[in-house]
Order: structure tokens, then sequence, then C-alpha cells
């Protein structure tokens, strides 16, 4: 009894971890280990503190790589991200805070982060939150322009099609204003490219663009379909077999 009890709770689980990254509203391909790359195209001269994941100062050079390697899949993704001279397991959310990928608008903030969910709420609530973000109000110091579209962006030899999001913060009276461009696959989620900039003392200015994925291919998730299909098969018939051998 207490073997057919673990078989039980054994397969019940492997079904939730199987599958609850196509329920977590994440692209299917998104899975944990999991490991994206980008390419560094322009680094700060300066060292930039990682704040927010706690990986201290970074400094990285011009034409080196960026990867975040996913561990774990739920409201947020974690995963260790590697840049330059700092390698720290964090949130996707707290990187774009200290990257600056997204806006500190007051009192809406947006950091859609490394990897965006897909669904397509959830674009839309990406979307909404964007332009909130930067609206002219009092106390909204990075108040000004956002827009988005879809795009085909190449990546290699591959259109991807993509969410754009471009924003430019209103002059201030200090510093240079922030500029922003954020591009993610509709497909995969994952950031594609980005540029960002802006000076508040000291000059600030990053861009990166997508190397590789390192998730499965179209045949190859062909295939991981196919096993975790046959995963759920063999699962119901034990557990088919267990209900009949009880009786």
């Amino acid at each position: 009894m207490v073997t057919k009890n673990f078989s039980l709770l054994a397969i019940f689980f492997t079904i939730v971890l199987t599958f609850t990254p196509l329920v977590s509203g994440y692209s299917s391909n998104i899975i944990i280990g999991s490991t994206i790359e980008w390419r560094v195209e322009v680094a700060p001269n300066d060292a930039f503190n990682m704040y927010y994941s706690e990986g201290g100062l970074w400094v990285a050079e011009n034409g080196s790589s960026m990867t975040f390697s996913i561990q774990s899949i739920g409201e947020d993704i974690v995963g260790r991200l590697t840049i330059g001279n700092i390698s720290v397991i964090a949130n996707d959310t707290d990187i774009a805070k200290d990257l600056t990928l997204g806006v500190w608008g007051t009192p809406t903030e947006w950091w859609p982060g490394l990897i965006v969910d897909v669904e397509e709420n959830s674009i839309e609530d990406l979307n909404e939150t964007a332009y909130a973000s930067v609206e002219r109000i009092s106390g909204n110091y990075l108040n000004g322009t956002m827009t988005s579209r879809y795009e085909n962006i190449s990546v290699g030899n591959t259109l991807v099609e993509c969410i754009v999001f471009d924003f430019e913060q209103d002059p201030t009276g200090f510093g240079e204003p922030q500029v922003t461009h954020l591009a993610y696959s509709l497909a995969s989620g994952v950031l594609i490219e980005a540029r960002t900039s802006y000076s508040f003392g000291v000059p600030y200015n990053l861009e990166i663009s997508i190397m590789s994925l390192g998730l499965p291919t179209d045949d190859g998730y062909y295939y991981l379909s196919l096993i975790i299909l046959l995963g759920l098969i063999l699962a119901v018939v034990v557990l088919v077999y267990i209900f009949i051998s009880r009786r």
C-alpha cells in the first residue's frame, strides 16, 4: 500500500512539475534549464551597482556577452545572470531595475524584465502599464513619451515578431533624460534587443541584442511535446492499473 501511494504521489508531482511552465503564462519554450545569451553591444564606461539583485558593482566590455540561466518560473523568473565581472542569482524584474530596462514611473513603475508573459491579456496589461508609467502627472519625474508597436526584427536569418517599446523622458534640469528601447518576442517573450541611456551626472549607456535563446528549436519542441504527451499517457495507464488493482 505504501509503495502504491508513493507511486501516486510521484506521478502527481511529475505532472505538476512538467506542466508548470505551460500554465504559468510564459511561453512553453521557457523552461527551467534554458539559457539565454545576449551580446553586449555597448556597455557603460563606469561601474554601476547591481543594487536590487545584490550583485555589486558591474563592469563589462563592448562585444562581451550577457547570459541568463533559468532556475525557477513563477510570477517572476529567477535565474543566474552573468554580465562582465559579476554573476548573481536574482529574479528578472530586479535585474531589469539594475540595468534600467524599464521606467521608474511614479506612482506606476514599469519593469517588464528579461522575459515577458506572452498571453494576449498580459501583453495588453504590459502595454497599458508602459503608458501609465510615463504619464505627465504631478510627482512623476519620469514623465515623457512612450510608444509601442508590433515589428518584425531580424535575428540572424530569422524574422522575429516583436512588441517594441520606445520611451523618451521629457527634458530635465539636470543631466540627460532617459531614452529606452525594448523589443520582446511575441513567441517566446524573450527580450530581443534593448538600448537604454541617461545621465544623472554619470553617463549610462547600455545596448544588448539577442545571440541565442538556448531554448528548444521547433523540432526540439515537437519532440519535447511528444515526450510530455507520452509521459502523461503512461501516468494515466499507471493510475488506472493502481485503481483496478486496489479493488
